[in-house]
């Protein structure tokens, strides 16, 4: 059973590889929507920090005991959710968007340290926040990018 020390390590790793990847793609290629022609890598960006704000605030709520959705608010309309965080992106330049990333990023990661060991067994909530909203999030969009980048551009 993985630690949450190890959790915690993966995410960085999935987080810096994800991040490298992205830092070498120029303003012009962050721009262009290639994925539905909707999306590209800036909507991609801002819907990782999106997703990332929404599961810190949902761990944060956990470390003191709550559900963590607030009430009234459904985060099961994946779609929903992904258009109204690729929209908040909109005009903002690559600098701002990656500054939001980190930013999301630390604060996801802090809010997941401060839970206890026990919250990271397979199966409980806070492993599949982390493991769903974080790590796994990066590595599906580090694939995604990269083939976009070796293949479809």
């Amino acid at each position: 059973m993985p630690t949450k020390r190890e959790e915690l390590q993966w995410l960085e790793s999935a987080y810096r590889e994800f991040r490298t990847l992205v830092d070498g793609i120029d303003e012009a290629s962050f721009e262009e929507k290639w994925l539905d022609g909707r999306w590209g890598v800036r909507e991609i960006v801002a819907h990782i920090a999106g997703w990332l704000r929404e599961m810190g605030a949902g761990l944060e709520r956990l470390s003191r005991g709550e559900r963590p959705a607030p009430e009234g608010v459904d985060w099961s309309d994946f779609q929903r959710w992904n258009d109204l965080f690729a929209q908040e992106a909109q005009g903002k330049s690559k600098t701002e968007v990656l500054r939001e990333l980190d930013d999301e990023v630390a604060r996801f990661t802090g809010y997941a340290a401060q839970l206890p060991e026990e919250r990271f067994a397979p199966g409980k909530t806070a492993n599949k926040i982390v493991q769903g909203a974080g790590t796994g999030h990066f590595h599906t969009h580090t694939a995604m990018i990269r083939g976009w980048l070796e293949h479809g551009r």
